[in-house]
């Protein structure tokens, strides 16, 4: 039977050592994990490491008004999990630091860690070490490790004049997901696609190894912060404009319904409102067509507009420039729209 996850009752060494037992790590590329000073990977031949952290805090990140535990340890992870598949990489592992209040219920870090876990298990990224403080309030970074072939990570820069922009999946929903949490509407029907996508978002992991391997990609982003900002870093290296069409912007099922019910720009949120974690990557004009990346990657793509010249991040609707009143999120910066981030 599993020890109870109480801070209180087994201290920090007592913590770290039943999540030991429950990460189970395999040893064919970790010979040492927890337990030990550090965690020791064993990298394949011909491969390079890619590493990315993240951190969220209380009341900053998230609210437990409005996630669950063992939603949040789902995302920990999966938003982590998001950058190695902007990078095409493999997951191989994770150090989580974790810091707790002293009076921590046990019941929400049974929850926390189940979920976490759970995902960890999934996309086969054990946790293999970290850290565990005491804090007056929740508070977790995860460091993920990936592996790529040497010199074939994706990155952001690479992108040129006249290449045309691709999207995974669809976008907005984790913001309207939010929006309806805020409004206490989540419990409708209606409203739990939204939500769902907000807590538990999904991870393009295979998607961009697929990517990484077709090798036609000139550049490539996890969507975490909005498309407007995040389709800027893309531009910005390739001194370009991104001209978008909202008309091509690929929108959730009765996305547009429920912005309209909540007096929400459907096209403000789905632009700037951040947290899809899909794919935001370019192509060169003689590429395949979105229906051909969508096959060869197993999940939808779409084509939402080209790289100009000029600079900044043009979106368009009928041939006529959108005024957008947030671009997206940025830590430190006041936006006009709430988020959770």
């Amino acid at each position: 039977m599993a020890t109870k996850l109480d801070p209180r009752a087994l201290g920090e060494f007592g913590l770290i050592d039943a999540l030991r037992r429950r990460a189970r790590v395999a040893r064919s590329a970790w010979s040492e994990s927890i337990g030990d000073d550090a965690a020791v990977l064993r990298p394949r031949p011909n491969t390079e490491l890619v590493l990315t952290a993240d951190a969220l805090v209380e009341d900053i990140h998230f609210r437990f008004a409005t996630t669950d535990a063992r939603s949040l340890g789902h995302k920990a992870l999966a938003v982590n999990l998001s950058d190695l598949a902007a990078m095409g990489a493999t997951p191989r592992g994770f150090l989580l630091s974790l810091a707790l209040p002293p009076i921590a219920l046990p019941e929400r870090l049974e929850g926390f860690v189940s979920g976490l876990l759970a995902t960890a298990k999934k996309y086969r990224c054990p946790l293999v070490g970290g850290d565990i403080v005491s804090s007056p309030v929740w508070m977790f970074s995860i460091t993920a490790v990936g592996e790529v072939p040497r010199g074939k990570a994706l990155l952001r820069r690479g992108a040129r004049i006249g290449d045309r922009i691709m999207l995974s999946g669809d976008v907005g929903g984790s913001a309207l997901g939010l929006q309806l949490l805020e409004a206490s509407a989540a419990r409708e029907p209606r409203a739990r696609p939204f939500v769902r996508r907000h807590l538990r978002p999904t991870p393009r992991v295979e998607a961009g190894e697929r990517l990484l391997r077709w090798g036609v990609a000139t550049a490539v982003i996890d969507v975490s912060d909005g498309v407007v900002q995040d389709l800027g870093h893309i531009a910005q290296f390739a001194g370009s404009c991104a001209e978008i069409d909202i008309e091509d912007l690929p929108l959730p099922r009765g996305f547009r319904a429920a912005c309209s019910r909540l007096g929400l720009e459907a096209h403000e949120l789905a632009l700037a409102g951040g947290e899809d974690f899909e794919l935001l990557f370019t192509v060169g004009p003689n590429a395949p067509a979105a229906r051909v990346f969508s096959k060869r990657l197993g999940c939808p793509i779409s084509e939402i507009g080209v790289l100009r010249r000029g600079r900044g991040v043009v979106a368009r609707r009928g041939g006529e420039p959108l005024r957008l009143s947030a671009g997206g999120f940025e830590h430190f910066k006041t936006l006009s729209l709430p988020s959770d981030k």
